[in-house]
């Protein structure tokens, strides 16, 4: 069982779309609003996207093009919230996305690995 401090970041690798269409889905999908084409605030919630510097340097999760750092000043159960809608939402547009945090097993298909082997 994870303890509160665990539940302050999560990284969410992503393949699909492009920067402002990452970005305007996980704005609609936290329910936050976008500052620029790289965060996205919602709450006490931040969600950086990013191009991943390792972009094809793995042939799985690792290597693929975005990367979303989760963070929250407020450690709980909201983060787990919120990242549960951004993968649901992800995998509904047909984007792949897979989190790698601590609590990858409160998340809808463990975090989305499953869905990639």
């Amino acid at each position: 069982m994870t303890g509160p401090n665990d539940y302050g970041s999560c990284q969410i690798y992503l393949r699909g779309g492009h920067h402002p269409s990452v970005t305007e889905l996980v704005a609609a999908a936290v329910g936050g609003q976008a500052d620029d084409h790289y965060t996205v605030r919602a709450g006490q919630m931040v969600f950086e996207i990013r191009h991943n510097p390792d972009v094809g340097l793995a042939d799985d999760f690792i290597g693929w093009p975005f990367t979303i750092e989760a963070e929250t000043d407020e450690p709980g159960p909201a983060l787990v919230e919120a990242v549960s809608r951004l993968l649901k939402a992800a995998w509904n547009r047909g984007y792949d996305a897979v989190a790698a945090c601590d609590f990858e097993d409160e998340l809808p298909d463990l975090g989305g690995l499953p869905r990639y082997p």
